[in-house]
């Protein structure tokens, strides 16, 4: 199992520890202690499964240890690990509530999943005591049914995909991919809720956030903190075939928020300016963009202008979106441009790399300057 560590805003990567021995990778927990990170993972010793394809390993045991790039291997036998196995064990993982410091486990026996609450800082002092009641579901759920139907046939059980608490609340996150293994639709993924303090079970709601990804694959739940809000909000995460590549995979991560929005607005990106291209200026107010939700529906929208003493005098990339701006299908929309000949609007588009072009300019009618203070689209 290999661990990566990314800077949030940038993406940069800034360490590696690779795990041996561990399992999986189901799911895991990360905890801030001062400024190091302890992370809780699953851990051997292995449950090993032998599908058609290739074996794949579990660990039965969880356990807990500091992220630290200096120590790039981590075997499983370590002496240094503290391990403690769910009972009855065939597969197990952790995850971790930042708002109440609370230790999910997640393990496996027979067909069922079972789910238990421990607290974290006395579970990392080997204090296995449950905390409430255990929860319990299917190994392999049912496919619950669709609206509208599927285009395809559906896997008839569940992938189960992650697991996180927030508050009194278990969220499952699972996926029924397309039953034809070649088709070029992704499936569909559910996010289920279960009430810890009365154990009801909410009905499965369909995920439609990131639409863009061909392969599209669920992958993982975690509750944050934003450092710039102090708003606890749920992500979750999905992955997907880099196109033109067979084997390398990005990472879409997306967020639930949990405050309520003000006058129907809610801000889940705030302002961040955006990079512009070589060659391009700021105008009075450096471009910016923000992400806001109305009505359950994200927009991208943007603000400021530049402009280009030469001119632009063919399909240009104008600037670079942060990070948290980039959507995951293209969007454009109309904004003003110089007037030039009677033509006064140019289109801008931000595609799921980030980058920001313009279309409309030519070598006989070049813009020389944008305005994107309209630039309003649907993002998700």
């Amino acid at each position: 199992m290999i661990v990566n560590r990314l800077d949030r805003r940038t993406g940069a990567h800034t360490g590696t520890m690779q795990l041996v021995g561990f399992g999986h990778g189901l799911s895991l927990g990360a905890v801030p202690v001062g400024t190091d990170t302890y992370l809780w993972t699953e851990c051997g010793p292995l449950q090993v499964s032998v599908p058609p394809a290739k074996p794949i390993a579990f660990g039965k045991a969880v356990t807990r240890f500091k992220f630290d790039p200096d120590r790039p291997v981590l075997k499983a036998d370590d002496a240094s690990l503290r391990k403690f196995i769910p009972p009855g064990s065939e597969g197990t993982g952790p995850s971790y509530g930042p708002t109440t410091d609370m230790l999910t486990l997640m393990h496996v026996k027979g067909d069922m999943r079972y789910f238990t609450r421990y607290d974290a800082t006395r579970a990392a002092e080997g204090d296995w005591t449950p905390v409430g009641a255990t929860l319990s579901m299917p190994k392999k759920p049912d496919t619950p049914p669709v609206v509208p139907p599927p285009k395809s046939p559906l896997n008839e059980k569940l992938t189960f995909q992650g697991f996180q608490t927030l508050g009194d609340i278990l969220y499952v996150y699972e996926w029924a991919p397309y039953a034809v293994v070649d088709h070029e639709y992704p499936g569909y993924t559910f996010l289920t809720s279960y009430t810890w303090s009365t154990g009801v079970r909410a009905e499965p709601v369909v995920v439609t956030s990131a639409p863009g990804p061909q392969h599209r694959e669920p992958e993982g739940l975690a509750v944050e903190i934003d450092p710039a809000t102090q708003e606890p909000r749920l992500l979750f995460g999905f992955s997907n075939t880099v196109p033109g590549t067979t084997s390398e995979r990005d990472v879409t991560i997306c967020w639930y928020p949990t405050e309520p929005a003000v006058d129907g607005v809610k801000v889940l990106a705030d302002w961040e300016e955006l990079d512009l291209a070589p060659g391009l200026t700021a105008g009075a107010e450096r471009p910016r963009g923000c992400l806001i939700a109305l009505a359950g529906t994200t927009y991208l929208q943007l603000r400021g202008t530049l402009s280009s003493i030469r001119g632009l005098s063919a399909d240009s990339q104008i600037a670079t979106l942060p990070h948290r701006l980039r959507p995951t299908v293209q969007v454009r929309h109309n904004v003003p441009r110089n007037n030039n000949a009677g033509r006064y609007i140019c289109r801008v588009e931000a595609n799921i790399r980030g980058e920001l072009w313009v279309f409309g300019a030519y070598p006989d009618n070049a813009i020389t300057w944008i305005d994107l203070d309209s630039f309003s689209a649907v993002w998700r």
